[in-house]
């Protein structure tokens, strides 16, 4: 005999839709005993772990959410869930490289998913939004797991050694409440504010108290980065849909968050980029929400986003000029009655200055540290740049710059020293830099999925580039207020100004990153989706082609990012 129950298709749509952030967080949080594993060195009980949770995780779905018509069904839907689960974990456990086994079986159950999915309920654009993001994690975990702490880090030197973000988290390890009592400018990487190494140091010792080895928990510290670019995926999914984007342009604009390389990078790195960029992203979202319901329940999360963005690292404060127009703007619209919107005004500068300089300011007072103080390499170092031109710099476009796909540094093995900023922005974007780089000289496995990966972003990104200059300039139903074209225009200005800049105050090889304008990435993503939404009912052929190529142009560089970066963890 059957018994029937209430079936409910949209109980788990709904529920991932309203707690994305909880989601990921567990997820994470379930994943952080693997990043105890030292390069990929997965063990058996790690699996058995990760078999239990994923078959309870599983069986409780089936059950809450009613996916079978019946019992009898769900109780097989169950056996076939764990038994799969438990197939994909004896995978794993035996292969040896399990990098490569854990992104095929993701690529297989996301797959297996979908169709299940659209067989059983019908496919919905929150089930390919929470797919997407699926694989989006798993290709940061896989990333993580054969990423080592001294690989491909950005001045983070070692644990237990006497310099860079490592020392800085161990300083705050070993004195949790204690702020240095010595000039910051004499221990590198030190002036810094202290947010994000606090917060490594705090899960630092909350392993070690747990009985973790101290080497072990330092290892798996990579996973607080990985949650950062996991959450600013989430809050990058949030500002598409304040613009309006679904469908297809929606699919586009995620995916392209899921599997760009810099977040996959920056998702296993101990320095504080990664939580700096979730911070604005956030601040973007926040000041958006603000401008349409000025109310001080959004302010108020604005004013925390940017003051601990500043408290993460001082260049949090490059969402501020876009804020401010929006502030301006209201301001002028109230300004009749302004009470209300100086005192939102008030409460802001209360909350988001203190956090934001604090760090600054005594320093300032104690030692005399320059408040906007970046730590110099000096004129000595071999990649020094200053010696060249601004025009040298901006337009030389060699044809060796151009078929060297990587970014160069002479002492590292390449044929020269990067100097182009543009082009330093690409290379970084896909490969990072210098000893961090991937590149086929250490990974010969990508050398041709590698310059497909290049080509095909920088397609991308012009496309994406154009798109979002459309999108600013031209009224649309999605973007139709002059204020929030601003807003996004001055917020892009901003970064690419401020990343063209910084490449000429400190002329350096080194200073050529996409981490010092990671925003520039969802804002482009943005862009391209607004324009193809725009356009979506436009029947001229070449509209319809247009549609057509970025589509398959943006598919083809997600699936071959997700390709190097699981080709590179091969020879682990």
């Amino acid at each position: 005999m059957k018994i029937a129950l209430q079936r409910s298709p949209r109980g788990l749509s709904e529920l991932l839709r309203r707690h994305p952030y909880l989601f990921t967080f567990l997820i994470c949080a379930v994943l952080l005993p693997f990043g105890f594993a030292d390069r990929a060195l997965i063990t058996a009980g790690s699996c058995v772990y990760l078999g239990v949770v994923a078959a309870a995780a599983a069986v409780a779905a089936v059950f809450l959410f009613k996916l079978g018509k019946t019992l009898y069904e769900s109780i097989i839907l169950c056996v076939i869930c764990v038994s799969g689960i438990t197939a994909c974990m004896m995978i794993i456990a035996l292969v040896q490289n399990k990098t490569l086994a854990i992104s095929i079986i993701a690529l297989i159950v996301a797959v297996t998913a979908a169709l299940f999915i659209k067989a059983t309920f019908g496919i919905s654009d929150t089930a390919i939004i929470a797919l997407l993001i699926f694989l989006g994690i798993t290709i940061r975990f896989v990333y993580v797991l054969y990423t080592g702490s001294i690989d491909r880090q950005h001045d983070v030197g070692f644990f237990n050694w006497n310099w860079g973000h490592a020392n800085y988290i161990e300083y705050w390890y070993n004195n949790p409440f204690k702020l240095p009592d010595f000039d910051i400018r004499t221990k590198w990487q030190y002036y810094h504010p202290p947010l994000h190494h606090w917060l490594m140091a705090v899960l630092l010792r909350l392993l070690t108290w747990l009985g973790v080895k101290y080497e072990t928990a330092a290892e798996s510290l990579q996973m607080l980065p990985m949650l950062y670019s996991c959450l600013t995926v989430i809050v990058s999914y949030r500002i598409f849909r304040l613009v309006k984007l679904k469908g297809k342009p929606l699919f586009a604009a995620v995916a392209i968050m899921c599997f760009h390389p810099t977040f996959i990078l920056f998702a296993g790195s101990f320095n504080n980029d990664m939580l700096l960029t979730l911070f604005v992203m956030a601040a973007i979202m926040w000041g958006l929400r603000w401008y349409r319901v000025p109310k001080m329940k959004n302010i108020i999360p604005l004013a925390l986003c940017i003051g601990l963005g500043m408290m993460t690292k001082l260049s949090g404060w490059m969402v501020a000029p876009a804020v401010a127009a929006l502030f301006l703007i209201v301001l002028i619209k109230n300004i009749r009655k302004p009470i209300y919107t100086i005192v939102q005004y008030t409460v802001f500068l209360i909350i988001s200055v203190p956090l934001g300089i604090w760090w600054q300011v005594r320093n300032l007072l104690r030692f005399n540290v320059p408040l906007t103080y970046i730590q110099g390499l000096g004129t000595e170092v071999t990649f020094y740049l200053g010696n060249m031109s601004v025009t040298e710099r901006l337009f030389d476009f060699s044809g060796q710059q151009l078929t060297y796909i990587y970014d160069a540094f002479l002492s590292y093995g390449a044929p020269y020293d990067e100097y182009n900023p543009t082009l330093g922005l690409f290379k970084t974007a896909m490969f990072d830099e210098g000893t961090n780089n991937i590149c086929d000289a250490n990974f010969p496995q990508i050398s041709v999925t590698a310059p497909i990966l290049y080509i095909l972003s920088i397609v991308l990104f012009l496309v994406c580039f154009v798109c979002f200059i459309c999108a600013v300039v031209r009224k649309s139903k999605y973007i139709n207020c002059g204020a929030e074209r601003l807003y996004f225009a001055l917020l892009f200005a901003v970064y690419l100004g401020c990343y063209y800049w910084f490449c000429f105050a400190y002329p350096y090889t080194c200073t050529m990153n996409i981490r010092y304008c990671m925003p520039l990435i969802p804002l482009c993503a943005m862009g391209l989706a607004l324009v193809l939404q725009s356009t979506k009912d436009n029947k001229k052929p070449v509209a319809v082609w247009f549609r057509r190529v970025m589509y398959a142009v943006t598919a083809a560089f997600c699936a071959m990012s997700y390709l190097v970066y699981t080709q590179v963890g091969m020879t682990q």
